[in-house]
């Protein structure tokens, strides 16, 4: 008799993930095959992964192409007919990731599943929800008792048929980081798929643990999320939806980063801050391109 998990390929992305290599190694030594991509980590976290998961294929990126590319470039290494896409702070059990894959075998035209993660304080994650331009559900989140459809999936988890990931092109490599499981989730469902919410399959994931905490990396972070979401509004609402945001956000970050600073509050300070270079500078980068185009009106 076959098992499920001799069809699921696991898929991870690291960067400066050293101190997480212990915990991901336990959960992985229970599933099947294994390829992690590491986006160019300047601490051990290759030398780790290889001592701590000599079965796993380990790809050691020079360069830091961003989340989507370095999910993209695994996918070439899956051979099996699912793949587990699973962030390093994540953790699932064999008969978890087998009710996935039961999950994906009744409904077939499905696209992915994701499970019901929880934090480490026990309390339940925002796994699914409506598309990020729908207007929001005004109620808690609450934990539904079966199987269902959604817009958009937490992508900390997610399995995948490979082949209907490979049809769609995988990850647009646009989005570095943010907004590319919002990306993904909507276009499977414009080729037809439908995106699955799981409950019976449940995973513990500590949520923004992905890196080691670095000033750095925030600041980074920050960036990349206005980044992400002037691309994503720009791509599934409209060129206009997205010059509005960026005009918006133009002149927003500004102000909050003067106020942020005279009240002396360093945390909100630097994700406005980020937010006021990257605001501006899609702002400038719209208008080069608009000038770059013949006829273009200024």
């Amino acid at each position: 008799m076959t098992d499920a998990l001799d069809d699921v390929t696991v898929v991870c992305v690291t960067y400066r993930s050293a101190f997480l290599v212990p915990t991901l190694a336990r959960t992985l030594q229970g599933l099947g095959p294994s390829v992690i991509v590491d986006n160019a980590s300047d601490d051990d976290t290759v030398r780790t992964l290889r001592q701590a998961l000599p079965q796993a294929t380990v790809i050691a990126r020079t360069t830091n192409a961003g989340f989507g590319a370095a999910n993209n470039e695994a996918m070439r290494h899956v051979k099996t007919r699912y793949a587990l896409l699973m962030n390093p702070d994540c953790d699932l059990g064999p008969d978890d990731v087998r009710e996935l894959v039961r999950t994906l075998e009744r409904y077939p035209c499905a696209g992915a599943v994701a499970p019901q993660s929880w934090r480490s304080d026990g309390s339940a994650q925002m796994c699914f929800r409506q598309a990020f331009f729908e207007p929001p559900v005004r109620t808690a989140y609450a934990v539904p008792e079966a199987t269902c459809c959604a817009r958009w999936l937490h992508g900390c988890c997610l399995l995948v048929p490979t082949e209907v990931f490979r049809r769609i092109g995988g990850f647009d490599e646009r989005f570095f980081l943010y907004y590319e499981d919002d990306d993904l989730c909507l276009r499977l469902q414009e080729a037809g798929h439908a995106c699955l919410f799981e409950p019976a399959a449940q995973a513990r994931h500590a949520g923004g643990a992905s890196s080691a905490p670095d000033w750095r990396i925030t600041l980074r972070k920050h960036y990349h999320y206005l980044r992400s979401r002037h691309l994503a509004i720009e791509k599934h609402v409209g060129l206009h939806a997205g010059l509005a945001y960026v005009a918006k956000m133009m002149v927003a970050a500004p102000l909050a980063t003067v106020a942020y600073t005279l009240l002396l509050q360093p945390k909100h300070l630097l994700k406005w801050a980020a937010w006021t270079v990257a605001a501006w500078r899609a702002g400038l980068e719209r208008l080069l391109r608009r000038a770059s185009i013949p006829g273009a009106r200024p």
